[in-house]
């Protein structure tokens, strides 16, 4: 009876250590090794800070309103140049101070729109990925990586937020050089996201923004070298002053 009884302990001991490395071993190397990868980087620990609205200066009393690819925003100084427009792209200049690239948004739709029209099982796999808020939304997936950092890997978690975090901190580190000098966020009752970069110490800072139907628009903002006349308050107000344009253009 006692080694029928140990016979059954050790049966239960294998297959809960099988369990385990069935389960847990894979998604823990996989944290383990994105751990190691990044833990070192000050830029990885780095997460969205907000913008204040409040420090916007207006040159003008009455500044120009531009408006590209359906969006609209007031330009920051009243000189404005089209230097280049593309479909894809328009180059604006402003006083000779700053150049702005505005990219037209992809036609491909939102992340969500992308998974609905795949094949079967790609939106669960997703779901399982990024988890459910950031699989229906782009504005929520580049909230999530943006805010993912290594303190978020923990071996005490479920396999799925193991593999998760993992993921979404190594999309992070792709990209994380843009936003090593600052990364921040803006929300106003018509556009949310995000800009990378400081103004003053990069060569160029990204600003990405989505509206509440989760369309999104990418500037490249960057001073001309030399030039002093342009900060983050005048970033401010094209940040501050983005919204869909009531037609597109």
């Amino acid at each position: 009876m006692a080694n029928r009884t140990a016979g059954i302990f050790i049966c239960s001991l294998f297959l809960g250590i099988a369990a385990f490395l069935f389960f847990y071993a894979r998604p823990l190397m996989f944290l383990e090794q994105t751990k190691r990868e990044f833990r070192d980087s000050p830029e990885m620990w780095i997460v969205p800070k907000p913008l204040i609205p409040g420090s916007i200066v207006r040159a003008v009393a009455k500044p120009p309103t531009l408006s590209y690819f359906g969006y609209q925003f007031e330009s920051p100084t009243a000189e404005v140049k089209e230097e280049r427009k593309m479909e894809g792209v328009v180059v604006l200049s402003f006083s000779d101070c700053a150049v702005t690239a505005i990219l037209r948004p992809q036609p491909g739709g939102s992340l969500a729109q992308i998974t609905k029209a795949g094949p079967p099982g790609l939106h669960r796999s997703m779901e399982n990925v990024v988890g459910k808020e950031a699989k229906g939304s782009d504005y929520a997936l580049r909230r999530k990586v943006l805010n993912t950092t290594p303190g978020c890997l923990s071996v005490y978690a479920l396999p799925s937020q193991m593999v998760r975090n993992s993921v979404l901190l190594r999309l992070k580190g792709i990209e994380s050089q843009r936003f090593k000098n600052g990364l921040y966020s803006f929300e106003t009752p018509s556009i949310r996201g995000f800009q990378e970069g400081d103004i003053t110490l990069d060569k160029s800072v990204i600003i990405e923004a989505f509206d509440f139907q989760d369309r999104g628009l990418t500037l490249t903002v960057g001073r001309k070298p030399g030039k002093a006349c342009f900060g983050q308050p005048e970033l401010n107000q094209i940040v501050f002053s983005l919204r869909p344009a009531a037609s597109s253009e």
